[in-house]
């Protein structure tokens, strides 16, 4: 894969992920759940 086309998937991906934590509340609090386990198990 090229860096241009690498560079267009981190981008797709980083505005759904956006819009969804932005308009759909259930998926926003699943995310945010996720994250912070994430965080707090790999908290060093």
């Amino acid at each position: 894969m090229s860096n241009r086309t690498y560079l267009a998937v981190c981008l797709a991906v980083t505005v759904i992920v956006a819009g969804a934590i932005l308009f759909v509340p259930g998926l926003s609090e699943t995310i945010e759940q996720n994250l912070l386990i994430f965080l707090s198990t790999n908290a060093s």
